[in-house]
């Protein structure tokens, strides 16, 4: 090889690991940025539970026949517009329906072992009364 050949070789070597440096250095900032929309979104609907088991909201359908079963639909979408609103498309359908779970799963939990007082309970029901609630005015 010839010392040009060499020399330029080392650079491509060099440019190629700085390339990938900088590739894996930002990547922590996407995951922060997924772990916070994340955050948010079980949050939202942290508080949507919270308010139907805490405080009666009607947003869940009685059964089949339930004659209120299109304005909870109605409520549904203007929350899930909101919702969308505030933290965009960047969650996957999958994802969501995955976070919705484990947002009732918490809420019903935290209801259970300490009641519709606990502080964190008062903290979700405030995101729902402050940024959620408005959206059913609509």
């Amino acid at each position: 090889m010839t010392p040009f050949a060499s020399r330029l070789s080392r650079l491509s070597l060099q440019a190629g690991l700085v390339a990938a440096m900088a590739l894996f250095s930002s990547a922590p900032i996407r995951a922060d940025d997924d772990t916070a929309v994340e955050t948010e979104y079980l949050d939202y609907h942290r508080a949507i539970y919270a308010a139907v088991l805490c405080q009666g909201a009607g947003l869940e359908q009685k059964g089949i026949g339930d004659p209120s079963a299109q304005q909870i639909q109605t409520a549904h979408e203007n929350l899930a517009q909101a919702i969308s609103a505030s933290i965009g498309e960047e969650i996957s359908a999958g994802r969501r329906l995955t976070l919705i779970e484990q947002a009732k799963t918490e809420i019903r939990e935290l209801k259970k072992t300490k009641s519709c007082d606990d502080p964190e309970m008062k903290r979700v029901l405030d995101i729902y009364h402050t940024e959620l609630e408005p959206a059913l005015q609509e």
